[in-house]
């Protein structure tokens, strides 16, 4: 199976010759330079032979064009955050605009380069962010607040977001996506209710997703936090599910039986990063077998600390077989074999 078969083979919970993995981090020194995160991106699909690549860019990328005051500390380890808030008071969401669109196209442009590094063999997916999760992003905690004191000045603000949000999505594919990563950091009790997803979440992520899923071959929702809305999931149009399996119900073995749609997820983050390698290894073979190994995607299920380890990561190739244990790409496996 080449990568793309496979691929697809796990997304239609189908047989596949093996489990397909899926490895992403931040790269928090080149994020900003596109011909350097598609390098880095470019070089990590290669170094782990990943059947499926992410573009990850700065976690905050799509509110930079929003007046968003971020402070970037230029280390390998520490993430970009917003020195203060680009919404204060509730009134203001009616006022938002777009101040021009240099951080999208630089990511557009990440992504390009990222294509023509790796050629049209690899599967490749676009972060995009849910237009409540890029409100957080913008107000942070007040907008809590906010739903509540002004909710229909919420509401147009959202509406701006999201109108944002597919133009730039519909802009991914023709750079070069084959689909996204649509992560929700809101669609858990952590933040909200349920009934304060489906008035100010649900109703602006399907008009984001309704506007590609006849063109993205490959959709994965996010579902970020604890204790999240994950029977929601079941009214996206989307391929494949992701969250924090190892920290928050449904276990994969739960969400097998809960769900047709494939699993992208199964590497607790924090082990990747502490280890040791067999305990990452075991941790791999356990998603296998909650999963019979099929509709699945081994993948973390967030985003992986930037100082893991490389015999973590390692760990997790070889227990698939995808490379050799002097870490060159293994011969490919034949099904059935």
């Amino acid at each position: 199976m080449n990568k793309h078969k496979r691929i697809q083979a796990a997304l239609q919970g189908d047989p596949t010759d093996r489990v397909p993995l899926a490895l992403w981090r931040h790269f928090h020194r080149q994020d900003r330079d596109p011909a350097a995160l598609a390098r880095v991106t470019a070089g990590l699909a290669r170094r782990y032979d990943l059947d499926l690549v992410k573009l990850t860019p700065s976690g905050l990328y799509a509110v930079e064009d929003w007046g968003a005051d971020i402070v970037y500390p230029n280390t390998e380890t520490d993430a970009p955050y917003l020195a203060r808030p680009a919404i204060i008071k509730a009134q203001d969401w009616r006022a938002l605009r777009q101040r021009g669109r240099a951080a999208l196209e630089r990511e557009l442009e990440a992504l390009r380069q990222t294509r023509r590094q790796l050629g049209a063999d690899w599967p490749l997916v676009m972060t995009i962010f849910s237009p409540l999760t890029l409100a957080y992003k913008l107000a942070g905690e007040p907008l809590a607040d906010h739903l509540r004191a002004d909710p229909d000045a919420v509401h147009a603000g959202l509406q701006t977001l999201a109108s944002a949000t597919r133009a730039f999505a519909l802009a991914a594919l023709h750079a070069g996506a084959d689909g996204f990563f649509f992560a929700s950091q809101w669609i858990c009790a952590n933040f909200c209710t349920r009934e304060q997803y489906e008035t100010f979440g649900l109703y602006y992520d399907l008009q984001v997703l309704d506007a590609t899923k006849d063109r993205s071959l490959i959709t994965i929702l996010h579902l970020h936090g604890g204790d999240v809305f994950f029977d929601m999931a079941a009214r996206y149009p989307v391929h494949a599910l992701s969250w924090h399996d190892r920290e928050t119900s449904p276990s994969l073995a739960e969400a097998r039986q809960r769900t047709a749609r494939a699993l992208i997820t199964g590497l607790d983050r924090d082990l990747l990063r502490a280890g040791p390698p067999q305990a990452v290894a075991a941790q791999a073979r356990d998603a296998i077998r909650q999963t019979g190994g099929q509709g699945l995607i081994l993948a973390p299920a967030c985003v992986i600390p930037p100082d893991t380890p490389e015999a973590h990561l390692q760990a997790v190739a070889l227990e698939l077989g995808m490379v050799d244990d002097m870490g060159a790409p293994a011969a490919p496996t034949v099904a059935g074999g």
